[in-house]
């Protein structure tokens, strides 16, 4: 196994980043879609807000149907599972095929869905792999560093969308500090005056998301 250069670090970032955007973004289409079918047909619009994606659906109905599954759709579930796997690919190597092989069940789970009937079952099993893929990070890879990049991407992808999302700050505070943890220990470089400010910041009785959210986009350098 080779030096961990800024490229193969780049993969493994964004590899936990896409996953955990996976995950999440599965359980907030989950929680949707029960409101669009139960009440509010409508809401899938506050959905595409809060993520940051455009709204090209035009109905609750098309949006079911495609955000998941459409590989046109820069922005679907298959198509962030797909740069997952890409990245993967490149660091198989490194990550080892049985980690590797737990996104392309996901991905298989994907295309179940759409093909068949139980939709919400087979997406389930996709968030299922995802969490087997994560087991593997740390029960197959040796390597602290890779763990510990892979587990830093994850660590920001699911802060910034909890900001987006506007999840209660008592889980901000807890995911920023094991972003914190996987940070120091993944030896990548980063501009250490945004961790003080957020850092001054998380004191605060209320936490302003969009500005925490703004700053952590700068942390990683080159």
């Amino acid at each position: 196994m080779g030096i961990i250069t800024v490229d193969k670090s780049d993969h493994l970032f964004w590899l936990g980043r896409y996953t955990e955007r996976v995950y999440t973004t599965l359980k907030y289409y989950f929680e949707s879609a029960d409101k669009m079918i139960d009440a509010n047909p409508e809401c899938y619009d506050e959905f595409c807000r809060k993520v940051g994606i455009l709204n090209v659906y035009g109905t609750s109905e098309n949006f079911l149907r495609t955000y998941p599954f459409d590989e046109n759709d820069p922005n679907s579930i298959i198509s962030n599972l797909n740069r997952a796997y890409d990245n993967a690919i490149v660091m198989r190597d490194y990550i080892g095929t049985e980690t590797m092989a737990y996104i392309q069940l996901a991905i298989d789970d994907i295309h179940n869905a759409d093909r068949g009937v139980a939709t919400i079952a087979d997406l389930m099993l996709a968030i299922d792999h995802i969490l087997a893929f994560w087991g593997c990070v740390n029960d197959m890879i040796d390597n602290e560093q890779i763990r510990n990049i892979i587990k830093l991407g994850k660590g920001l992808e699911r802060l910034d969308l909890y900001l987006s999302l506007d999840l209660p700050d008592s889980d901000i505070i807890r995911e920023y500090r094991r972003m914190k943890q996987f940070l120091a220990k993944s030896k990548l470089r980063y501009d250490e005056s945004v961790i003080n400010t957020v850092d001054s910041m998380i004191s605060d009785s209320k936490l302003n998301h969009g500005n925490i959210k703004n700053l952590l986009r700068n942390l990683i350098t080159e």
